[in-house]
């Protein structure tokens, strides 16, 4: 090419080649540009700045900043995708449900704990595709803050169908059967699931030994949304009426059963808590003092001895630290009926408690993550520091 510039005329015929080549090359580079500008909504002005386009301007306006929930992978959540399902990673293993059951053989059931990283459930499956290599919940523990879990606990948001929420439920309750072996998780084996913990609270003992990741605060946050999915078995299942029948029979009891009653599966510690599922706040409020007496029995017999007694051989208040693990847990439960069931009023049916408090659950989330903050920070600040009965009372 060099040897032909010596004739101006074809050195001026390559010198316009080349200068075409240049051009289409560019025309080229700039449709390209404005294509992939386009896939992701932006253009070019007349300037060559880059710049969003009218129909993305106007998604932008529409989009609201999520303050409840959001996805740890999309980082949206209900406000901006209300039909995709969120779920909480959680770690379930089996476990015996209490070990003063007055059976040689007792019971097992599981028990639940979480970092509380938030998913949506598509996010999540689409992650497992992209992680061959490894299983499904190897997978997930790397966006779970680098925590085991075995579990995708649904949370029903307020646009999601009854009939994709409950498919998502089935999914979860098949996991804790996978890695528990247990085939009942009925609303009895929930209720347990969360007085197991709630007594994690109670006793002051670790979240993450199992998992490597997860505290109070993490744990605290799940507790609606675990009472969230024994609302909907009670109420699909229509067992409401069958619960209040027992709670009558446990409060009614006479005093010389209560010593009997602490070493039962279904003991006052389990009707503490199943409490939450049957009571409007006033009907707590007129009962919660026969609980705690009901668990200060219970305590001391449990303390003096791990199978049932007839009578108690020493009658004496013991040290309040004895106590306090029980009573962390009347409080934790006092909690949650103050602040957790602000939407179940005195005009509320017995038979809509659980109906109403699951619908306001689904539509409030900010609001619920407020709760269990103030009920965090009560039980640190107001209740842990407690070492007398006296100043408990007064807590």
């Amino acid at each position: 090419m060099e040897a032909l510039k010596g004739n101006r005329t074809v050195e001026k015929k390559v010198d316009e080649v080349r200068q075409q080549t240049k051009a289409e090359k560019k025309r080229l580079a700039m449709a390209m540009r404005e294509k992939q500008l386009g896939a992701l909504g932006m253009a070019m002005d007349e300037q060559g700045r880059v710049v969003a386009t009218r129909q993305v301007e106007e998604e932008m306006k529409q989009l609201v900043e999520e303050t409840g929930l959001r996805c740890c992978i999309c980082l949206e959540g209900y406000q901006n995708q209300p039909k995709k399902v969120l779920g909480v990673y959680t770690f379930t293993r089996r476990t015996i449900l209490d070990e003063f059951e007055n059976k040689q053989r007792k019971t097992h059931g599981y028990t639940t704990v979480t970092h509380f990283n938030v998913v949506h459930y598509d996010c999540h499956y689409d992650a497992i595709k992209h992680s061959r290599s490894r299983d499904e919940w190897e997978s997930a523990s790397l966006y779970n803050g680098n925590t085991k879990c075995n579990g995708l606990l649904p949370v029903w948001g307020p646009a999601v169908s009854e009939s994709v929420f409950a498919g998502n439920l089935a999914r979860y309750n098949t996991s804790i059967s996978e890695c528990t072996g247990l085939h009942d998780t009925g609303y009895v084996f929930t209720v347990h699931d969360l007085r197991l913990l709630l007594t994690r609270f109670a006793t002051e003992k670790s979240f993450s030994a199992e998992t490597g990741g997860g505290g109070r605060d993490s744990n605290i946050k799940v507790i609606p949304y675990m009472i969230s999915i024994a609302l909907y078995v009670i109420s699909t299942t229509r067992a409401t009426a069958n619960m209040e029948r027992h709670l009558t029979s446990f409060l009614e009891a006479p005093n010389e059963k209560w010593l009997s009653a602490a070493y039962e599966l279904e003991s006052p510690l389990y009707y503490l808590v199943l409490s939450l599922f049957v009571f409007k706040t006033s009907e707590w409020k007129l009962h919660r003092l026969s609980f705690l007496k009901r668990l200060l029995v219970l305590t001391h017999a449990r303390q003096e001895s791990s199978s049932p007694v007839d009578k108690l051989s020493v009658t004496n208040p013991l040290e309040y630290k004895i106590y306090k693990p029980n009573l962390l847990l009347w409080a934790l439960v006092d909690m949650a009926h103050t602040w957790l069931k602000t939407a179940v009023s005195d005009a509320t049916p017995s038979s809509d408690v659980c109906s109403v408090w699951l619908d306001w659950l689904r539509h409030n989330d900010q609001t619920v993550l407020g709760a269990c903050e103030k009920m965090l920070t009560s039980y640190q600040e107001e209740f842990l520091p407690v070492e007398s009965f006296g100043e408990f009372c007064d807590a």
